[in-house]
């Protein structure tokens, strides 16, 4: 292993630097590091200097993602919305859905943000 070193006035400093990998975060992931930074900030700093926080930022994000869109599909099925009630009456369609929604959200927050 190589270590370089450069000379800041008259001590020589390693060279470090972090290997960055660009992953792109939707809603969940981006609330979560944001929760983590405020609330949790030994495991941010944690995963930070360990490097792995974008892995988990990520991996949060997934599991967020596929749960919102398995509870999206079964909350309208149990809640009888179709696209039928959408032609039907707009305004009932927009409510339900906002509604499930907000449902959804919270149920993930309590899952996975908050954890």
């Amino acid at each position: 292993m190589n270590i370089e070193y450069e000379k800041v006035g008259e001590y020589y400093l390693p060279n470090l630097t972090v290997k960055e990998k660009k992953i792109y975060l939707s809603k969940y992931g981006r609330i979560k590091l944001q929760y983590m930074k405020k609330y949790q900030k030994i495991l941010y700093t944690n995963l930070l200097t360990s490097g792995d926080l974008y892995e988990y930022l990520e991996m949060i994000d997934y599991q967020a993602n596929a749960l919102h869109d398995k509870l999206l599909v079964d909350m309208k099925r149990q809640r009888n919305i179709t696209e039928a009630l959408k032609e039907e009456n707009q305004m009932l369609w927009i409510q339900e859905m906002n509604n499930i929604g907000a449902g959804i959200n919270e149920i993930i927050y309590n899952e996975y943000i908050y954890n």
